[in-house]
């Protein structure tokens, strides 16, 4: 295993730390003028499926992991595993609930996500940045109601109630950032 920097580190590598192999979830910048910079980090332990933030100097080095993505298919969820399936030779392989963290809420029968693995062994997910998904119940707009940014909340598919403009409304398709289950945008509808 090689030594790097935290600058070399995208998002969704692996590294040693503490020990431990940990998913790097998000990086941020902070440039500090004359003092350098720092890397501002949510990084996901691979073993416990704990997120810690960290904020590490440009000299600081971390051992890399070999982590190998392979995309399948998301089968179901039991009361504390999930169950997905590789669609070319039908392996199916579980892991537990709390490694997925709170993506989980997201998780969808049918939909593909790639999935990590660290020498052939089940270690998580690696979300998508945004899904899509329908809303399913949708309180109606109160006129009167629109002098600032209001909202409203919905729920949408897999029970999961979101934040979101008064214009939404029941079975539109809406795009959500899977980092905090934040609304982002509607979806445009294929037709």
């Amino acid at each position: 295993m090689t030594q790097n920097s935290i600058t070399g580190f995208k998002t969704g590598e692996a590294l040693i730390f503490r020990g431990e192999p940990f998913v790097i979830l998000s990086v941020r910048t902070k440039h500090l003028g004359r003092g350098g910079a720092i890397y501002r980090t949510r990084i996901r332990n691979l073993k416990t499926g704990t997120i810690l933030e960290k904020a590490f100097r440009p000299t600081d080095k971390f051992e890399t992991v070999d982590l190998s993505l392979q995309t399948m298919s998301f089968m179901y969820q039991s009361e504390d595993e999930v169950f997905f399936m590789d669609p070319q030779t039908y392996d199916q392989v579980s892991l537990p609930i709390k490694k997925i963290g709170s993506f989980s809420r997201f998780l969808k029968e049918g939909e593909k996500y790639r999935l990590q693995f660290i020498d052939d062994q089940l270690v998580g997910v690696l979300p998508p940045v945004k899904i899509k998904r329908r809303v399913i119940q949708s309180p109606n707009a109160v006129a009167g109601n629109t002098a600032t940014s209001a909202t409203k909340r919905v729920i949408v598919e897999g029970d999961v109630e979101i934040e979101t403009p008064l214009f939404i409304k029941n079975d539109d398709l809406i795009i959500i950032r899977t980092e905090d289950g934040a609304y982002v945008s509607k979806a445009q509808e294929k037709k």
